[in-house]
């Protein structure tokens, strides 16, 4: 009886230690891979205001993100009556919260890296537009 006992013991230990590593991998995802766009924001007094991302009947964009360091940007603009595809690669580097995304125009974006998963990216970023500052939000899921 007692084998028994140690037994299922084992069993339950190894059984819990396997889900919460599961668990983990999703709380603590990699950047690297595709992501498409799929909710679009503002943060206002704190709070952030989401919608769904669409773009005039055009696919939404997607960012990959390769292990060398590499990036490619895809995206697509509704103009003169039909959809025209874009891409803009450069290299990404990762530091802590803090994405950096050097395009090969040298044009470098700074953003924050608020939520990551393994089928999650949030990233947050501010610009001016007419002389007024934006904090913007954007949700991506993995591809």
């Amino acid at each position: 009886m007692k084998k028994l006992s140690i037994l299922f013991l084992s069993v339950l230990t190894l059984g819990l230690a396997a889900t919460s590593c599961s668990s983990d991998d999703d709380n603590e995802g990699s950047i690297e891979g595709k992501w498409q766009l799929t909710e679009v924001g503002v943060v206002y007094n704190g709070q952030e205001a989401l919608e769904p991302a669409t773009n005039e009947g055009c696919d939404n964009d997607i960012m990959e993100f390769k292990a060398d360091g590499k990036f490619i940007d895809s995206y697509s603009e509704f103009t003169n009556n039909k959809c025209n595809a874009y891409t803009q690669e450069g290299t990404w580097t990762k530091d802590g919260s803090t994405l950096t995304k050097k395009y090969a125009s040298e044009d470098e974006e700074k953003l924050e890296v608020a939520e990551l998963t393994g089928s999650k990216l949030k990233l947050k970023f501010t610009y001016s537009e007419g002389g007024i500052t934006i904090s913007a939000v954007q949700v991506y899921k993995k591809i």
